[in-house]
């Protein structure tokens, strides 16, 4: 089994970083202290028992910089994102980095995503970016759009890293643009993905839509969000369980299969401690 890390925007938010702003968790690059709590949280997680931490490149697209008024330092960011992550990793000895590849407008609103013939140009540069900043593999994730999270996987597999695409599932089984979630995985798999996931849905979202993973033919896997939902979603609130709760959903859905757990946003380096020591992972955050 591999164990992912956890949310990283919504941690750096309760260490003190605004990260409320267009560029989310990716703020932290624009400060030192920014980048040592950053680091710190990475380090954390793999502390924890994460096999794979995240650098924080979620919106370090261009046109995600552009729209924070950051554009000029593109590719910049991207390299400061993972170097952090290498460092913690370099630190504790073990693990690798994720390149986070996240829509490039927004990840709730995939009616506002660019034309076509755009998408694949966007996602090919950011991705490249990602691969020579040093990271091991690349996540798509927060995929709200049938159609950019196929460009997107097709751009990452142009890298040569291995890829994991990850999907939001609305309680009526499509992504939010009203693509079928089945028929996208099923199309990701073939688009080059070696492993789907499904994130930021509550972990009964997780319950309900987790076959729809399975069904893709390659390795599945979930994280899940704790708290309040955006309504793009149309899941109720999450409640925020505690990290042995939290631990006790993870180890239903390995029971069905699943081999790569971690948590989206809410969750905590304690959550993905718990699940550690559930699959006999020595989890114990801070040491």
């Amino acid at each position: 089994m591999v164990i992912l890390d956890g949310a990283v925007g919504t941690e750096l938010g309760k260490r003190g970083l605004d990260t409320r702003s267009p560029l989310f968790s990716s703020v932290a690059l624009l400060s030192d202290e920014g980048r040592r709590i950053l680091r710190d949280l990475h380090l954390e997680y793999l502390r924890a028992g994460a096999d794979i931490v995240t650098a924080a490149t979620f919106r370090t697209n261009r046109r995600a910089l552009e729209a924070a008024g950051q554009g000029s330092r593109f590719p910049d960011l991207v390299g400061a994102a993972v170097a952090e992550a290498l460092a913690a990793r370099d630190e504790h000895g073990s693990g690798l980095v994720a390149g986070s590849m996240a829509p490039v407008e927004d990840c709730y609103r995939p009616d506002k995503r660019p034309a076509p013939e755009a998408l694949f140009t966007e996602h090919l540069e950011h991705a490249r970016a990602l691969a020579l900043a040093g990271c091991d593999l690349l996540l798509v994730e927060t995929i709200a759009s049938g159609e950019e999270g196929i460009s997107a996987i097709e751009a990452a597999s142009a890298t040569g890293l291995p890829i994991c695409a990850s999907a939001q599932i609305a309680p009526d089984g499509k992504l939010l643009d009203g693509s079928d979630a089945r028929e996208f995985f099923t199309a990701a798999a073939a688009a080059g993905a070696g492993a789907v996931l499904i994130n930021c849905i509550p972990p009964d979202g997780i319950d309900t839509m987790l076959e729809v993973a399975s069904s893709a033919g390659v390795p599945f896997g979930a994280y899940a969000h704790l708290g309040e939902m955006d309504a793009a979603v149309r899941w109720p609130r999450s409640p925020v369980l505690e990290p042995e709760a939290y631990a006790d959903r993870a180890a239903r859905w390995i029971e069905r299969g699943a081999t790569m757990i971690g948590g989206c946003c809410g969750t905590t380096p304690l959550h993905i401690a718990a699940v550690a020591r559930r699959f006999g992972r020595a989890g114990r955050p801070g040491t």
